[in-house]
């Protein structure tokens, strides 16, 4: 039974991935229309659509700039943190109830290195996964379900670790009619920096892992 789910969750981020590559997502046109449509109900609306969306591999980024273009800096960055925090966790949950299990029993050497950084440093663990743009956000948060890390750190630790880039992302929305703007650079630069901490980051915490052990 245990490797059945864990077959199921591998066949469920798959089928995921691949329908949310062939959904057609509305133009900026048609989504500022959706929310005028939507009026006070708006923001509910979009952070349900942020949850839905980030759990069946809806690109994040897109939905933070989406944000930023639709609400604004300041608004659009809270109501895209807390939707893709709440996505995140749908996607937890999932992975932690399929396959932790059957994951548990495969640990090599390696692996195990992990499993004990995101025991023992869980909300800090999951802030250098946020920090990494090469590793895909949906992606990270089913592979987190089924590594050892606490339900409450791994939210705190994305909550915490999604408020650099969805602002810089909702900025980039913001002033997507000037992409060359002094505002834009600067917010492209950081995102690199961001990036370069987060494996900094994450390889401390592996070094210090490997050397407790």
């Amino acid at each position: 039974m245990r490797r059945v789910g864990l077959i199921v969750l591998v066949l469920l981020v798959v089928a995921l991935a691949v329908a949310a590559r062939f959904v057609d997502l509305p133009d900026g046109a048609e989504l500022r229309a959706l929310v005028d449509g939507a009026g006070a109900w708006a923001p509910v609306a979009f952070v349900a659509v942020c949850a839905v969306g980030t759990a069946v591999f809806f690109p994040k980024p897109v939905l933070a700039t989406a944000a930023g273009l639709l609400f604004g800096v300041g608004w659009g960055s809270a109501l895209a943190i807390a939707g893709c925090t709440a996505g995140a966790m749908i996607a937890f949950g999932v992975a932690r109830r399929l396959g932790r299990e059957t994951v548990k029993g495969w640990l090599g050497a390696r692996l195990a290195v992990l499993e004990r950084v995101f025991e023992r440093r869980g909300v800090e663990a999951t802030l250098v996964i946020r920090l990494l743009p090469i590793l895909p956000f949906t992606l990270a948060n089913y592979g987190a379900g089924v590594t050892s890390v606490r339900g409450r750190d791994f939210a705190l630790g994305t909550a915490l670790g999604l408020v650099p880039s969805t602002v810089l992302a909702a900025v980039l929305g913001d002033a997507l009619s000037d992409l060359g703007s002094p505002r834009s650079v600067v917010a492209l630069a950081i995102w690199a920096v961001l990036a370069a901490v987060g494996v900094w980051w994450g390889r401390n915490l592996i070094t210090g892992a490997l050397r407790a052990s």
